[in-house]
């Protein structure tokens, strides 16, 4: 295996374990046996987890970028978009997987400042993003008319991150099909 599919083989694997235990639940040692190479090879791609952990976010965050573009080209209207938007959510779901940013928010402050530094700009980019559909979405705005957009996209956007938490508690995707549908609803009516 090349220098660049060790790497990539890496991310892809650091990814699953963080989506599926945790950013502190899974060591070089366990990246090293999934990918079939020594854990000081490991360290030779990522000197430290820290390095290692700022990659897996802003990969993570760049792949849900070009989705939110995907979703602008490809949405049919205001409520087709937050669907598909939601859906993003649900993907990782049938292989017990959250997403990657939410897992390491749900520790944060047992992860590196630059680590957490990337999350928010996660974060950020996803409410900016929902903010602005809402905005130009034609939604009512009853019964809480005071809030802004930017309110309702870090609602929004928090019942999703809270749907897949308790999906995935309660291993029941359906719950969180449930709890977005009642969310889209909520903003749209």
């Amino acid at each position: 295996m090349d220098r660049v599919d060790t790497r990539g083989a890496l991310l892809d694997h650091a990814t699953r374990l963080v989506r599926t235990r945790g950013y502190s639940a899974f060591s070089y040692a366990d990246l090293a046996a999934a990918v079939g190479i020594r854990k000081a090879s490991v360290h030779h791609h990522f000197a430290t987890k820290e390095q290692l952990g700022v990659e897996l976010v802003a990969r993570y965050t760049a792949r849900f970028q070009s989705r939110l573009a995907d979703i602008d080209r490809l949405a049919t209207n205001p409520v087709d978009a937050l669907e598909r938007y939601a859906a993003l959510y649900r993907e990782g779901l049938t292989d017990g997987e959250a997403c990657l940013c939410g897992v390491i928010a749900a520790e944060i402050a047992a992860v590196p400042p630059p680590v957490a530094a990337g999350v928010a700009e996660f974060f950020r980019v996803n409410r900016e993003w929902l903010a602005t559909r809402i905005e130009n979405s034609g939604f009512p705005r009853t019964p809480h008319p005071r809030h802004t957009p930017d309110d309702h996209a870090a609602a929004f956007l928090g019942t999703l991150e809270g749907a897949v938490l308790i999906a995935r508690t309660q291993d029941d995707i359906a719950l969180f099909d449930h709890i977005a549908t009642t969310a889209i609803s909520m903003l749209t009516t």
